[in-house]
């Protein structure tokens, strides 16, 4: 290729241009005729590393010209440049790096330089209409519309490709020829794995097109080559893979499974029917279970929550909701904790879940992803539930219905049937509503007559045929009909005859039978399933004559599990368990105290519990260690994330600001150890501090949206409703007195709560934020609810005062919206209370005690609360109840609801108002409304919270609120 001369760049970019040009057409051919075609990289330019260096050199010379129309007519060079940075990247900022290496880059005004970012989208927008070129898809694309394109025709970014052998290795148990063959499934399988990687991985592979091709190509090996990536740059991933030892050994023995894949054979069952059940796998394998416990004397109904991780790949919506929402679960009145869909456990029912009702839902959830989860986690219909006991105290139910002879069984059927009138049916007890339960004791041999009545309602018997799991046992078993393994592990079956039989035939899914001979004298039959994909399949086995004719027959249902990786695996069979409250917190939420962690352990057990905080590239920046005993609670963790994180005793905040992420590890010597990672999370939008100028702190937007739109307004402390536009391009000065930084773009946002200057704090200490509603009370109630989120849900500073300055603004919100909706003597006591500190407060419990109401009624209801304060400020169970039973004998008139729903939303408006701005807004406007047409309802549950708050001198105020999130 021809030698750059100086300012020659114009004739150099049109010869580069028709090269390239030459070659994607040539490569879009070629993809275009792979079934299903491929898309086109622009990483792929298969340039030498000199003609490289040209072409670099050659872009960089037309910048400095000063990139006009002329060089812009060439742009094909461009699309590789920009591609090539995209390679370099490491999270940080795209553009700081472009820049870096390409001098004059983002000179002149901020429209010109949205201008030069503009260009290249628009670039490669159009290399996907010519050449065929990959489009950015899922959570990256969305958050990051400029440079997402380059991102994504780097193929892979350097810090993302150990990630990515990390992911094929544990992967390569679940592989089939049919994803090797098809990078769409196989990227979609791979993405539904990644829920235990970084943030920033997790939004890279939310594309699952390119990362089924990417992993197609790497699973072929640099050997052999692939249809999806030239050889060049196939090599060139492969060699900087291996230039980590485990990351090699990741990817060897990934594509080692592939090759056995490829060449291993499998039993004669491609059938339309097995394809349409290999496509439905993810529902039938997500379904919850119901188990029945022994408790008191009775029966316990329980359900066994389902395994979510493949469903949330599906929708970047559902992780998040699943994150942060709590589930409700039908038969259980309150809620599970944020986030707890995502650890696969076993929860208790205190109701027999109703017909008709979703089992799982989120609360305050969108339609979308709520009417997903009721898809996917369905229970059996009833009316007749059947559960196989087993030792220990447990009931397992058998979907199929099967019973075999010999057997014992609980059956539990709907109020108002009766069972079969078999003498070895007898009453037991069931704790739950609207059903009844049965004891069942098969005998060992039954009539035709008991069988017809057992089948009448709905019970079958199996005694000629049975299929049981022998050798390595499976992941689960339900002892009839039904069993799971993980995939990589045998699946081997044995089949059972009572008669003489001389073959037998298996068929899966529906496919061809494959015939087997039966061992002579021998009453059963081994073999192994081999290569099943992941997903549920039938197994159905019919006993020969020697006529051929089938005299019997029996079926099983195989669930081939993905064992992927999950926070619960990380703890199960250890003797320490670590939780956290939303699952996977973020490092922000763990440090301004929006998430909990619990541990637990052998009760009075000493361990060691650190935390170490790490910059993007996972240096360690600090390490401290706690001795903690088992068991560790929330509000343990919450004291001591108060003392290390939000004060200015703990050291942690002095490198917050540069901290990506904060590993949490509890451990103890002959115990166990469990650990989780909370990272910052790879946002749109981020504030960060930047130097300190002329004694004022300053901090910067960093906008990689790709939008020239982003809005910024300042908030300050003493006026925070009211916000003032700031540059969204310039760095802004943090106000003395403190305050909010909020920035939007489109759905993208970020805010941060500022810290106000100390001396500012010692001479302006007891000044109050200035609230004042001006206008109809519903719209100004809302208005108070949305911007009480907002501050809440801003990420704090490294400065502890900013913690201070945030609760100082929520408190003020909280008692202007009890104050516009209680009446104006409930107003008034609210601005006496709000003018002094809790220890120069006077006692008021007696007075707001008088001011919840005045007739009988609402007097009844008011002295029921300060009769229960402090027993209800014990717990925050026991808050909800109570004050659900004393408002109980006034809500029918005010048509706010049931009194424990009413209870649970009236303490969230009386504490936590922002937690209520999500909720369903037709539903929100109607219990305001509620409430504004019956104040009392706010002054009873207002009374509650002061109350209890007085009680303790606001020492345990922010735990005993803080459930309300």
């Amino acid at each position: 290729m021809a030698k750059a001369t100086p300012g020659g760049s114009i004739e150099m970019l049109k010869h580069l241009h028709e090269y390239l040009d030459e070659h994607f057409q040539t490569l879009h051919a070629h993809r275009q005729a792979l079934q299903p075609a491929a898309p086109v990289f622009a990483l792929e330019h298969d340039l030498s590393q000199n003609d490289l260096d040209l072409l670099s050199t050659t872009v960089r010379g037309a910048v400095t010209e000063g990139f006009n129309i002329r060089h812009r007519t060439w742009w094909l060079p461009f699309v590789v440049y920009a591609a090539e940075i995209g390679y370099l990247y490491t999270g940080d900022e795209y553009w700081p790096l472009f820049s870096q290496e390409t001098s004059g880059w983002e000179r002149g005004p901020q429209w010109k330089i949205y201008d030069n970012r503009r260009h290249i989208k628009q670039w490669f927008e159009r290399f996907a209409a010519e050449y065929g070129g990959i489009e950015p898809r899922g959570a990256f694309a969305s958050n990051f519309s400029i440079i997402a394109w380059p991102i994504t025709h780097a193929i892979m970014p350097a810090d993302l490709q150990r990630q990515m052998a990390q992911l094929l290795y544990e992967a390569r148990a679940i592989l089939t020829s049919s994803m090797l063959n098809d990078p769409h499934k196989l990227g979609s399988c791979l993405a539904a794995r990644t829920g235990g990687y970084s943030d920033r991985f997790q939004k890279f592979c939310s594309n699952q097109i390119l990362l089924g091709h990417i992993a197609a190509a790497l699973l072929s090996g640099d050997d052999e080559g692939s249809p999806y990536l030239v050889q060049s740059t196939l090599a060139r991933l492969v060699d900087a893979l291996s230039k980590e030892h485990e990351s090699r050994d990741w990817l060897d023995q990934a594509i080692n499974s592939a090759h056995t894949v490829r060449s291993a054979g499998f039993l004669p069952t491609n059938t339309s029917s097995r394809k349409e059940r290999q496509g439905q796998y993810t529902s039938t394998a997500a379904h919850p279970r119901l188990l029945l416990q022994q408790e008191g004397g009775g029966w316990r109904p329980c359900l066994e929550l389902p395994d979510l991780t493949t469903l949330q790949a599906e929708n970047d919506q559902i992780s998040e909701e699943l994150r942060r929402l709590r589930p409700k679960i039908e038969g259980r009145r309150q809620p599970l904790p944020r986030g707890n869909l995502l650890y696969p456990g076993r929860v208790l029912l205190t109701a027999w879940p109703r017909p008709g009702t979703p089992i799982i839902q989120l609360e305050q959830g969108s339609r979308h992803v709520n009417e997903l989860i009721a898809e996917r986690c369905a229970i059996t219909k009833g009316p007749w539930w059947l559960f196989r006991k087993q030792p220990g105290g447990l009931a397992v139910e058998i979907k199929g219905g099967l019973v075999r002879p010999g057997h014992e069984y609980c059956l539990v059927g709907r109020t108002g049937i009766s069972p079969p009138a078999l003498p070895w049916i007898s009453p037991s007890i069931v704790h739950a509503d609207e059903v009844n339960a049965f004891d069942v004791k098969v005998p060992q041999t039954l009539n035709d007559v008991e069988i017809t009545q057992l089948a009448a309602t709905g019970l079958s018997v199996v005694s000629n045929v049975s299929i049981h799991p022998v050798g390595v046992l499976p992941a689960s078993w339900d002892g009839d009909g039904s069993a799971e393994w993980m995939a990589g592990d045998p699946a081997l079956l044995a089949v059972t005859s009572t008669h003489v039989t001389e073959r037998c035939s298996v068929r899966v899914d529906g496919g061809s039978p494959l015939p087997l001979e039966w061992p002579k004298g021998s009453q059963s039959l081994i073999f192994a399933l081999e290569g099943l994909s992941v997903g549920t399949h039938e197994v159905h086995v019919a006993l020969l004559s020697g006529d051929a004719g089938s005299f019997a027959s029996g079926s099983l249902a195989a669930t081939i599990r993905d064992p992927h990786s999950i926070l619960e695996d990380h703890t199960k069979g250890s003797g320490i368990r670590l939780y956290a409250t939303p699952a996977r917190p973020k490092l922000t939420e763990i440090w301004d105290g929006r998430a909990s962690l619990s541990a637990d352990g052998p009760a009075g057990t000493k361990a060691e519990l650190t935390v170490v905080l790490r910059d993007d590239a996972g240096k360690e920046l600090m390490h401290l260690r706690h001795t903690i005993s088992f068991p560790f609670t929330d509000s343990a963790w919450t004291k001591l994330a108060a003392q290390e994180f939000r004060t200015g005793k703990g050291k942690l905040h002095s490198v917050y600001s540069v901290a990506e992420s904060c590993e949490v590890s509890v451990s103890r010597s002959g115990v166990g150890f469990a650990s989780l990672v909370c990272e910052r999370g790879f946002y749109p939008l981020r504030w960060v501090p930047t130097k300190q100028r002329k004694d004022r702190h300053t901090v910067r937007l960093i906008d990689r949206t790709g939008r020239n739109e982003t809005q910024v307004l300042l908030y300050s402390v003493e006026n925070p409703l009211v916000g003032e536009q700031r540059d969204a391009w310039k760095p802004v000065d943090v106000p003395v007195g403190g305050g909010m930084l909020r920035a939007v773009s489109d759905n993208a946002t970020a805010a941060i709560i500022l810290p106000p200057d100390p001396n500012w704090l010692r001479q302006r200490a007891g000044t109050q934020p200035t609230i004042r509603c001006t206008g109809t009370p519903l719209p100004e109630a809302l208005k108070l609810i949305r911007n009480y989120h907002h501050w809440q849900d801003a990420d704090l500073s490294a400065d502890p005062f900013s913690h201070h300055q945030r609760q100082l603004v929520l408190d003020a919100i909280t008692t202007a919206l009890a104050s516009l909706m209680a009446g104006s003597r409930w107003a008034d006591l609210e601005r006496r209370r709000g003018r002094l500190s809790a220890h120069r407060r006077p006692d008021t419990l007696d007075e707001m005690q008088q001011l919840v109401g005045d007739s009988q009624a609402q007097r009844d209801v008011a002295r029921c609360i300060a009769t229960h304060l402090w027993q209800w400020s014990k717990s925050l169970s026991a808050l909800r109840e109570g004050l659900g039973e004393a408002i109980a004998p006034i809500t029918a008139s005010t048509g706010i609801g049931n009194p424990r729903d009413a209870a649970d939303f009236l303490l969230l408006l009386a504490s936590r108002p922002g937690s209520l701005d999500g909720m369903d807004s037709t539903e929100l406007n109607r219990m305001l409304k509620c409430v504004l047409v019956s104040p009392v309802l706010i002054r009873a549950a207002r009374f509650a919270i002061l109350g209890i708050e007085d009680l303790h001198e606001g020492s345990e105020r922010s735990t005993m609120i803080g459930g309300f999130q």
